[in-house]
């Protein structure tokens, strides 16, 4: 190195680290995008999902009335707008919190007026090696928290079950 501050007189060691840094992006994103693992299944899957949503209303559990939606009722991601299946079937239980007690001991109760909704969604997919995708792009997983939409409320819950036929 001289005194200016580069290899063999011609190049800068800056611009021999920034160099490889952009060869090194290069490089994994060749790997990234054309591995085996990235390529999607050719064969389309029909995906059944279950949206787990706690403390529902009475108010928000009327807005999944499916009665007029013979082929079910259209669900959408909220922050990308984008439709991810049908809801084909809609069951809720009693919603339960803890409640901690006077001796210090904490127990599950019912809370009056609240339920917990499970939207069964049906969509059509694709599957790779390390993940599932519904209508296109939109990636799921078990426990991942979504914000929906439909045409009559706006909730989140948590993907509770993944079934691919």
């Amino acid at each position: 190195m001289d005194k200016n501050g580069k290899l063999f007189g011609k190049i800068s060691i800056v611009d021999l680290i920034v160099l490889l840094l952009v060869l090194a992006v290069a490089a994994g994103s060749v790997w990234r995008f054309t591995s085996p693992s990235a390529a999607l299944n050719q064969d389309n899957a029909t995906i059944d999902f279950t949206i787990r949503i706690d403390g529902v209303r009475d108010f928000t559990l009327e807005n999944y009335n499916l009665e007029n939606y013979p082929n079910g009722m259209r669900i959408y991601d909220r922050q990308a707008g984008q439709f991810i299946g049908h809801i084909r079937y809609v069951r809720y239980t009693d919603f339960y919190e803890s409640h901690p007690l006077h001796d210090g001991t904490i127990v599950w109760a019912a809370v009056p007026g609240r339920v917990t909704l499970y939207l069964d969604i049906v969509a059509n997919g694709r599957v790779t090696p390390t993940a599932v995708f519904v209508e296109g792009t939109y990636e799921i997983g078990v426990g991942s928290l979504r914000y929906i939409n439909t045409k009559y409320v706006q909730t989140s819950g948590t993907i509770h079950s993944i079934d691919i036929r």
